[in-house]
């Protein structure tokens, strides 16, 4: 099993480009989006980014009805193993997950206002201890109302859930914003991160109002003070800017170098869904590499259907297949085809999108060149 340690250096999750699908022009069925980062951008009740948390601007193509989605960080993760959330005034639940490799091992320590105190790994006693006692459908009320470090481990099952359940059973929400802290202690870095907060709306727009900005281009809310940790090395410089210097530089580059990847709806209502995807990427990367594989895969959540796990399916040409390791290309959408700077897949799903969100199904892309590692894009419907 892996480990890190590092100085503490938690990067803002908001600091990653949030896309907001907004409505298809009429007759069509292509999606424009509306991308933000930071916080501020990202969550503005005044619809600053159409009706991601449900306040009714009409902007979005997906209202939220009070839901305040959280980005996908795909691509995130693999930058730093310390990172935090911001769960603002008004939050009653809280879902927040990520997917990693099935059968493999991974430790995280999450903390609800200031940094977990907890950097080593943890034994394979306390890793079997976590595992048993894990709570996760209760434990977003735990985390606001305990004052101590919260570990989480992986199953072995693919999705690893960090946190979920209400505030409380009256539904109740949080009386003020704080950031969650995550910092991870042991395993592969997760492949993409996920969730999902419940607002009291009016009680959020009155907490983001008050809200202190750090002085990013992409601003988020300051870290708050932690008085009950002054030994640790970074809370003396926590008033505005601990991490927010050094962070604001990576969303400014919105193309990947690993390549970017756009999806477009092309199948009429009714019609079994069809996506023309689109994979775009640099000359320099195509040259390096003769050849290209990709891979598309339907997620069905836990719940979904009857599943008690997540289930993963890969799309073929022709069929739907699950993953056999240690032969992943096996299941490969296109396989081994010739690198080129713009790449476009067709696939259809076989079943319509109503069929598809009956079951919460959620379609993924990811690729490898010849010369690289596989890389996944995350979720692209």
């Amino acid at each position: 099993m892996g480990t890190f340690a590092q100085a503490a250096n938690f990067v803002s999750m908001h600091q990653s480009a949030h896309k907001i699908a907004l409505p298809p022009a009429p007759g069509t069925f292509v999606y424009p989006f509306d991308t933000k980062v930071g916080f501020k951008a990202q969550y503005d009740p005044a619809g600053v980014t159409g009706c991601a948390i449900g306040f009714g601007t009409g902007g979005c193509a997906f209202p939220g009805g009070g839901s305040l989605s959280l980005p996908e960080f795909t691509g995130f993760q693999m930058q730093s193993q310390e990172f935090k959330v911001y769960i603002p005034a008004g939050s009653r639940s809280f879902l927040f997950s990520g997917y990693a490799a099935q059968g493999t091992q991974s430790a995280f320590v999450l903390r609800y206002g200031k940094e977990p105190t907890r950097v080593a790994p943890l034994s394979a006693s306390e890793y079997s201890i976590a595992q048993v006692n894990e709570r996760i459908d209760t434990s977003f009320g735990r985390l606001v109302n305990e004052d101590v470090d919260h570990f989480v481990v992986h199953d072995g099952g693919g999705t690893l859930r960090f946190v979920g359940g209400q505030l409380d059973a009256n539904r109740s929400s949080t009386d003020q914003g704080k950031w969650l802290y995550v910092r991870q202690l042991s395993g592969a870095a997760l492949y993409d991160y996920q969730g999902a907060i419940d607002v009291d709306m009016p009680k959020y727009a009155a907490g983001y109002a008050k809200i202190s900005w750090t002085t990013s281009p992409f601003p988020d809310p300051v870290d708050a003070a932690s008085p009950t940790t002054p030994t640790t090395p970074t809370t003396p410089t926590t008033p505005t800017t601990p991490t927010t210097p050094t962070t604001p530089t990576t969303p400014t580059t919105p193309a990947p170098t690993a390549g970017a990847v756009t999806t477009t709806m092309v199948s009429a209502a009714g019609q079994p869904l069809k996506l023309d995807i689109t994979l775009e990427q640099t000359s320099t990367a195509v040259a390096a590499s003769e050849k290209t594989s990709v891979w598309i895969a339907a997620r069905i959540p836990a719940n979904g259907l009857f599943f008690t796990t997540d289930v993963w399916f890969f799309r073929k040409a022709d069929s739907w297949v699950q993953l056999v390791l240690p032969n992943p290309e096996t299941v490969a959408y296109s396989s081994q085809i010739p690198s080129a700077t713009s790449l476009k897949f067709s696939p259809s799903f076989d079943l319509t999108t109503d069929d598809l969100r009956a079951f919460n199904v959620e379609i993924y892309f990811g690729y490898k060149n010849s010369n690289g590692s596989f890389i996944s894009k995350g979720k692209i419907w």
